[in-house]
């Protein structure tokens, strides 16, 4: 079985894991296509009104820069059609780095995000995909989020000139991190309630891209575990 007695969603197909690629499609039927995605039938009542958690777990890193992922679960009370998107995962991408930015001249997000920031020093040109609000003002101290373009997109130099291609301009803190999130092991969670039967996971992965192992969980035993005590009071 593609899910447990639990409704946990598993990422295996034919006892393997599946990767996540571009070739992944949306499912039409309860089995398991050839790339890993289950539809799952919650039953006529969805998933009542305490809903239920939906778990992504990336266990892999991207294979290559510039790769984006997009995962959203969809609901519909026919197999066949009528399906409609109950929630998005942030969209994830391949290789980021993390700056810490003294703001010399104010940064905007609505005309920054998006664009290249470009270090004095070296040749590090990766896409701003968020900022700090403390960047909005000059003299604040804040992150900025940078997709990497190439491998030489480090940011690794203590005190570099860094300038968005519109507005912004600031000076390094430290030198350029790997977040956490971005390394492989990247966990996603979202709470939901449908009255829909049925749901699934589209997976849309940019041309090229794989981001390896990747497994999908939907549960409710976060809020009604089997082990749960219940003992009333006395007044």
């Amino acid at each position: 079985m593609p899910y447990d007695a639990n409704l946990v969603l598993r990422g295996l197909y034919g006892g393997a894991y599946v990767d996540l690629d571009e070739n992944d499609a949306a499912p039409t039927s309860l089995t398991v296509n050839a790339d890993g995605n289950v539809c799952v039938d919650l039953g006529p009542l969805g998933t009542g009104p305490t809903g239920m958690d939906c778990v992504v777990i990336m266990h892999d890193q991207a294979t290559t820069y510039q790769n984006t992922c997009d995962i959203v679960i969809c609901e519909s009370d026919h197999l066949d059609g009528d399906w409609m998107t109950i929630l998005s995962f942030n969209r994830v991408y391949a290789y980021m780095r993390e700056l810490i930015v003294r703001a010399t001249t104010a940064f905007d997000c609505s005309d920054d995000i998006g664009q290249v920031l470009t270090a004095t020093t070296g040749t590090d040109t990766g896409v701003i995909r968020a900022i700090s609000r403390n960047l909005m003002t000059i003299g604040g101290v804040g992150k900025i989020f940078v997709e990497m373009r190439d491998a030489g997109d480090t940011y690794a130099t203590a005190g570099d000139i860094v300038s968005s291609a519109v507005t912004g301009v600031g000076t390094m803190v430290g030198v350029g991190r790997v977040p956490n999130w971005s390394s492989g092991g990247k966990t996603l969670v979202r709470r939901f309630s449908t009255m829909k039967r049925y749901i699934r996971p589209t997976c849309t992965v940019s041309a090229g891209g794989n981001f390896g192992d990747v497994d999908i969980l939907v549960t409710n035993q976060q809020h009604n575990h089997v082990n749960n005590l219940y003992r009333p009071y006395t007044v």
